[in-house]
């Protein structure tokens, strides 16, 4: 397991080393504790590493996309639109992202390493903060018994599906590190990759709620901006709802979500909205927390279109979250000789019987 904590205290232009500090909690000690228990019954076993091309900027197996349809009877020709107009008031501008990749495979199970990462926006710098890299080796095996109690929680009690548990252990590392950064952020704005939409067995409601409480008791407000949707209305998709030549502006389709879904088991914790937050940009899901008024959210968006710089309609901000949470090639091949060395595992490259046999059409995201 790799641990390391760092921030960048310079201002941008005058950026030379990365000190290490410590300014906020470290990963919780249950985390830890899981990730060496995991690890520890690999002493003396054989180890293949995943392949990586050094061409790789990075990598990053767990993204997904949030499928949800609203019926083809609802009407979008009536959504209102508002002028974003940006706002040159200052408050502080704090993003989170985590990832997940893939090390290698052993005789019996996967090797994941998941990170997390905070950056903060302030008048003259950029700070930022890593958690991780956490390593885990999740088993093939559906036998729960063999883990202790907590494990079993943490896993989510049912069985070991590789790729479910993946996503449940760095939606829990995501969700502690939006939890430290709402407690941590006072009459600012917090960004996170994604919707504010929960409420399944791998995203509780309960977590998600109490990290929008949080920020409210700190002046702060939630934004969600999901890089990809597949939330469509009438068959369109929402991104679809406007022309890309517009000026910045948002749409809010709160009113079809809400009418279209059941409270639960799925709960719309923020009012979704369409928002384009430069002329020249992407227009993006954004979600904003219900509990904040109409006047708010747009405040709250006008000033990060005025304070954060926008690049192709995406918050710097979160853009460097989710660029220095990402896994690079060399970050592979440094956390696969750690395993290695440190567990002594005997490295075993196999041939890749998908690449042998159908060459570069042989690929797969998961499959080494």
């Amino acid at each position: 397991m790799l641990h390391r904590t760092q921030e960048t205290t310079e201002p941008l232009q005058q950026i030379k080393s990365i000190p290490e500090v410590i300014g906020l909690p470290a990963i919780p000690e249950s985390l830890i504790e899981l990730s060496t228990r995991s690890m520890q019954s690999l002493q003396g076993s054989k180890f293949n590493p995943r392949p990586v091309s050094l061409v790789e900027m990075g990598v990053d197996d767990a993204d997904s996309e949030e499928r949800l349809e609203i019926g083809g009877s609802m009407n979008s020709s009536g959504l209102k639109r508002c002028a974003i107009n940006p706002a040159k008031d200052f408050v502080p501008v704090v993003a989170c992202d985590a990832s997940s990749v893939k090390i290698g495979e052993t005789e019996t199970g996967m090797i994941f390493a998941i990170r997390a990462v905070g950056v903060w926006r302030q008048r003259s710098k950029i700070l930022y903060t890593r958690w991780g890299p956490l390593l885990f080796h999740v088993p093939n095996s559906e036998d729960v018994s063999q883990y202790r109690e907590d494990e079993s929680r943490a896993f989510g009690g049912l069985s070991l599906k590789t790729l479910r548990v993946l996503t449940r252990l760095r939606n829990h590392v995501e969700r502690w590190t939006q939890e430290v950064l709402s407690e941590s952020l006072h009459g600012g704005i917090l960004l996170i990759d994604g919707s504010l939409t929960a409420g399944t067995p791998d995203n509780p409601a309960a977590r998600v709620n109490k990290i929008l409480a949080t920020a409210r008791q700190n002046n702060s407000i939630v934004i969600g901006i999901s890089k990809a949707t597949q939330l469509t209305v009438g068959g369109r998709n929402i991104l679809g709802l406007t022309n890309d030549k517009d000026s910045p502006h948002l749409i809010d389709i709160s009113s079809l979500v809400e009418s279209e879904y059941p409270p639960y088991p799925v709960r719309f914790l923020g009012r979704v909205y369409v928002a384009k937050l430069s002329s020249d940009g992407f227009l993006f899901r954004t979600d904003i927390d219900r509990e904040s008024s109409q006047e708010e959210a747009q405040q709250a968006l006008e000033r990060l279109a005025g304070i954060d710089v926008i690049f192709h309609g995406y918050p710097e901000t979160l853009r460097i979250a989710h660029i220095f949470s990402t896994f690079t090639a060399n970050e592979i091949l440094a956390v696969q000789r750690f395993v290695a060395s440190n567990h002594h595992i005997t490295l075993q490259s196999r041939p890749s019987l998908r690449r042998s046999l159908f060459g570069p059409f042989g690929t797969s995201r998961y499959v080494a």
